[in-house]
C-alpha cells in the first residue's frame, strides 16, 4: 500500500513559492536537553561507563515542530527561553533544523528549561531530571492571530489560557488544532472538545478513564466531542485510533535497533500532522509516524535521528534505513554540542 503515496510532501515548498505561509505552528514550551545512554543503571554508591552523551533541546511541541520541518514542511514555534545560554541553544537549534523563530520570545534575567535524560538499554527505560527554570509559559496576549492565519494546523501540548484561545481562534478560522495528550491534566480534557486531532499516550487514557472504558470506547467518547481523529499511543505494542467513525489498530515497527525513545512519541505527533496535511488518510498517516519513530529511536535524543520523507517512505517500503551515515553525521553534531 506504501508504494503508492506520494515519494515527496505535497506541502514541501520551493524557495519564492508560498512566502509567508505555514503549515504548521507549535504552541509549547521548549526544553534543552542533555542525553545520557547506557547498558544499566549502576547500584547505589556505584559508577559505570556511558554508551554516550549528547547536547540536544526537547520540549513535546518544540520536537514535534522540528520533525515536521526535517520532513520538508513549513513550520513555526511559539514559546518562551530565557536570556542564558541554554536559550541560545534552544534557539539555535530551530535554526539549525529551519523552524522560524519569530515568536519565541527571550526573557531577560530569566533561565530556560533543562532536563538530563538518561535512557538505560538493558530495559529500554528512561528517567528524567529536570529543572523547570525561571522563564514564564507563552501568554495569551503575545498571539499573533494574523500569524496563526498564516497555517493550516497549529499543535499544542497543554490547555493553558493561551492554547484555549489559540485554538478557539483556530477552530473559528478553519485551522486543523492538533493536541499532544502524553500526560493527563484537567486542562487538557476539557481541550478535547477543541480539537481537531487529539493524540494521546496510554498515560493519558489511564488517567481519563481509570479503567472504565476499552480503548475503543474511550476513542468514541473523545470523537463524539467533536474530534475528526482520536489515537492512543501504546510505545513498543503500537497505537488505536478512530477517524471519521473508522477504528484501526497498528502494531509498532519492531525491526530497528532501540538506542533511545526519548522524543519518539513527539515525533510521532510531528510526523503524524505531516502526512496528514499532505493528504495520508488517518490510518497512513499514523502508519507514517510510527515509521519516523521507529528510525528515530535508533539515535540518541529527540531530534539527530529524525529522518526526512524519502527515507521514511524507503524505510516503510523495505524495512531498511538508507543514508543513514546522514543520521549518523547530525548524532556527532551534537555531540560536539557545549553541555
Amino acid at each position: 500500500m506504501w508504494k503508492e503515496l506520494q515519494r515527496e510532501p505535497l506541502n514541501h515548498k520551493k524557495k519564492g513559492q508560498g512566502e509567508g505561509e505555514m503549515d504548521i505552528i507549535g504552541l509549547g514550551k521548549p526544553v534543552k536537553d542533555f542525553l545520557i545512554t547506557l547498558q544499566k543503571m549502576p547500584p547505589e554508591d556505584q559508577g559505570t561507563w556511558l554508551d554516550d552523551y549528547s547536547s540536544q533541546c526537547g520540549g513535546k511541541v518544540a520536537t514535534a515542530i522540528v520533525a515536521a520541518a526535517r520532513l520538508g514542511m513549513q513550520t513555526a514555534m511559539c514559546g518562551v527561553v530565557g536570556s542564558d545560554g541554554k536559550g541560545d541553544a534552544i534557539i539555535e537549534d530551530f535554526a539549525y533544523h529551519n523552524v522560524d523563530t519569530t515568536y519565541v520570545i527571550r526573557e531577560e534575567g530569566k533561565t530556560s528549561p533543562y532536563c538530563i535524560c538518561i535512557a538505560e538499554k538493558e530495559s529500554e527505560s528512561r528517567r528524567f531530571l529536570a529543572d523547570r527554570g525561571t522563564a514564564g509559559n507563552f501568554d495569551e496576549e503575545q498571539l499573533d492571530f494574523d500569524y496563526i492565519k498564516k497555517a493550516k494546523a497549529i499543535h499544542l501540548e497543554n490547555g493553558d489560557a493561551a492554547s484555549r484561545k489559540a485554538a478557539a481562534f483556530a477552530r473559528e478560522n478553519h485551522i486543523l488544532v492538533s493536541m499532544d495528550a502524553d500526560s493527563y491534566t484537567p486542562q487538557i480534557e476539557e481541550m478535547e472538545e477543541l480539537c481537531d486531532i487529539f493524540i494521546g499516550s496510554a498515560f493519558y487514557f489511564n488517567q481519563r478513564f481509570q479503567g472504565k472504558v476499552t480503548y475503543k470506547e474511550g476513542l468514541l467518547e473523545i470523537a463524539e466531542k467533536g474530534c475528526s481523529v482520536v489515537i492512543f499511543t501504546q510505545g513498543s505494542k503500537g497505537c488505536v485510533g478512530i477517524a471519521e467513525g473508522e477504528y484501526f489498530e497498528l502494531p509498532a515497527y519492531r525491526n530497528v535497533p532501540v538506542v533511545d525513545t526519548t522524543g519518539a512519541g513527539d515525533v510521532f505527533h510531528g510526523a503524524f500532522l505531516s502526512a496528514y496535511l499532505n493528504g495520508f488518510k488517518a490510518e497512513e498517516s499514523a502508519r507514517f509516524a510510527s515509521a519516523v519513530s521507529a528510525i528515530k529511536i535508533t539515535k540518541i535524543g529527540g531530534r539527530a535521528g529524525i529522518p526526512d520523507w524519502k527515507m521514511t517512505m524507503h524505510f516503510m517500503d523495505t524495512g531498511k534505513i538508507e543514508r543513514e551515515n546522514e543520521l549518523d553525521e547530525r548524532v556527532q553534531y551534537y555531540r560536539r554540542r557545549v553541555l
